[in-house]
């Protein structure tokens, strides 16, 4: 084999390695501290980093200064189980005093804000 073939060859295992790890690597995860749902905060957002309408929503909370927890569905197993029984079905998700509300929906967030 040429030098060029070993290096080809070397090259090509450790990307596949690499891709491998960081497909495991953004696995879901136990949480080392999970969200704090209580009287004080009954607000939750279920998201995710790279989503743009997450950050929408994140923004909106901290424009009208509304206390939530935050759960990253991809990171949090705990985050994603309850995701997953409140339905899920794509991400933002806010539960927002018992009401569910699904995707960036500003007039419902902020009628939820008024309501509080």
């Amino acid at each position: 084999m040429t030098f060029l073939k070993i290096f080809s060859a070397i090259l090509g295992i450790t990307v596949l390695i690499g891709s491998i790890y960081l497909i495991n690597d953004s696995t879901v995860t136990v949480d080392s501290v999970a969200c704090d749902v209580s009287n004080d905060n009954d607000i939750v957002l279920y998201g995710a980093v790279w989503c743009p309408y997450c950050e929408q929503t994140r923004q909106l909370l901290a424009s009208h200064n509304v206390d939530y927890c935050e759960y990253d569905i991809e990171r949090s197993a705990e985050g994603f189980r309850q995701y997953e029984s409140l339905g899920g079905g794509g991400v933002p998700l806010l539960l927002f005093n018992d009401e569910v509300i699904r995707g960036y929906n500003k007039p419902a967030i902020e009628l939820q804000v008024k309501n509080q």
